[in-house]
C-alpha cells in the first residue's frame, strides 16, 4: 500500500509531492483512459486562533480529469483567502527538480540498478514495469528511490490519473491567474532531499514495497481515490499507517519530520491579518502524526474530520 499512500504526501511531490509527479516529463507523454465522472467530498479543515482563520485542504497530487471535487464550502474558503500555500514551487517547469534528480537520483556513471538490488527484486521490478506499460530500461541508471517514484507514477497514469488534474495544480493555477499571493513550505530541493538522503537499505525497502504494491494490488489508485472522495479521515489515516508499516524510517523522514518543520510556519500564518488557504497532500493532515493533530495538541481549534 505504500505506493497508494505516497500520492497523498508530497511531490507534489510526490509531493510527490505534487512536485515529484513532474519527474516523468522527460520520459513519456501522459495518456488518460476514459473515466466516469466522480463526485468527491475531500476533507477540509478550518483552524482558528484569536479570531484568525486558516484553511487546510487535503489534496491528491494526481487525479482522473473527470473527478469533481469543488464544492460550496471549498469555494467559500478560497474566496475568503488572500494567501495560497503549497508544499513546493513548480513555476520553473520542473527545472529545479531536474537538477536535483540528475545530481541525487541517478547512479554514478557505470553503475546499474540491477547490480544494487537483489536479483529477485530486479526481476519483480521488470515485471511490474511492463504491467503498467513502462519500459524497465528507464530504471537502469536510477537510484532505488527514483525507480520507485517512476514506477509509482506509471501505475497512476495507467489508471487514468493526471498531474494536470491534481488539486494542487488546479488551485495554484487559479490563484496565480487571479494575482493572489502564493507561498510555499519548502523548496523543491528540500522536498526531494527527503528521498535522496535515504540510506541504501531504506531505498531498497521502499522500492520493494512499491513493486509489490503494483503487482499485488493494481486497484490501489482507485481505492485511494474512493477514500479521499469520501472525506473520511479515519480511512485515510489507515492508508498512512498501512503504507509505512514495513518501512517506519521512511515515515519518519517523509512525513513526520516535514510536518514538524511546517508547524511553526502555520502558526505564523495564523498570526497574519490575511487568511491563508493551505493545500498539501492529505497524508500530512490525517492520523496521529499529522499537522492537524499537532495543531490540536498546541491548543488551536481545528474543525474537520
Amino acid at each position: 500500500m505504500t505506493r497508494a499512500f505516497l500520492k497523498t504526501i508530497s511531490t507534489g511531490a510526490f509531493a510527490v509531492v505534487c512536485g515529484l509527479m513532474l519527474l516523468a516529463r522527460p520520459v513519456f507523454a501522459e495518456t488518460a483512459k476514459p473515466v466516469a465522472t466522480q463526485m468527491a467530498m475531500p476533507p477540509l479543515w478550518v483552524v482558528e486562533k484569536d479570531g484568525k482563520t486558516l484553511y487546510l485542504f487535503g489534496s491528491i497530487h494526481l487525479l482522473p480529469p473527470q473527478t469533481q471535487w469543488e464544492r460550496e464550502e471549498i469555494k467559500t474558503a478560497r474566496a475568503a483567502s488572500k494567501v495560497f500555500v503549497f508544499e513546493a514551487p513548480m513555476d520553473d517547469q520542473g527545472a529545479s527538480m531536474s537538477r536535483v534528480v540528475e545530481k541525487d537520483g541517478r547512479l554514478k556513471e557505470g553503475a546499474a540498478l540491477k547490480d544494487l538490488v537483489p536479483p529477485e527484486l530486479y526481476a519483480e521490478l521488470e515485471g511490474a514495469a511492463w504491467s503498467v506499460q513502462c519500459s524497465p530500461k528507464m530504471f537502469q541508471s536510477f537510484r532505488p528511490w527514483l525507480a520507485a517514484v517512476y514506477l509509482e507514477l506509471c501505475s497512476y497514469m495507467k489508471a487514468g490519473f493526471s498531474r494536470y488534474a491534481g488539486v494542487d495544480q488546479v488551485i495554484e493555477q487559479e490563484a496565480r491567474s487571479q494575482g493572489a499571493e502564493l507561498a510555499y513550505f519548502e523548496t523543491v530541493e528540500e522536498q526531494l532531499s527527503s528521498f535522496s538522503s535515504l540510506d541504501r537499505k531504506t531505498e531498497i525497502a521502499y522500492l520493494r514495497a512499491v513493486v509489490r504494491g503494483v503487482v499485488e494490488d493494481p486497484d490501489l489508485p482507485d481505492k485511494l481515490l474512493a477514500a479521499w472522495s469520501a472525506g473520511n479521515g479515519d480511512d485515510l489515516a489507515k492508508f498512512v499507517d498501512d503504507g509505512f508499516k514495513d518501512i517506519p524510517g521512511l515515515r519518519s523522514q517523509l512525513l513526520v519530520a516535514r510536518n514538524k518543520r511546517w508547524l511553526p510556519q502555520i502558526k505564523q500564518m495564523l498570526g497574519s491579518e490575511s487568511p491563508h488557504f493551505v493545500t498539501v497532500g492529505v497524508g500530512h493532515l490525517v492520523g496521529k502524526d499529522s499537522v492537524v493533530a499537532m495543531l490540536r495538541a498546541a491548543g488551536f481549534k481545528v474543525t474537520g474530520p
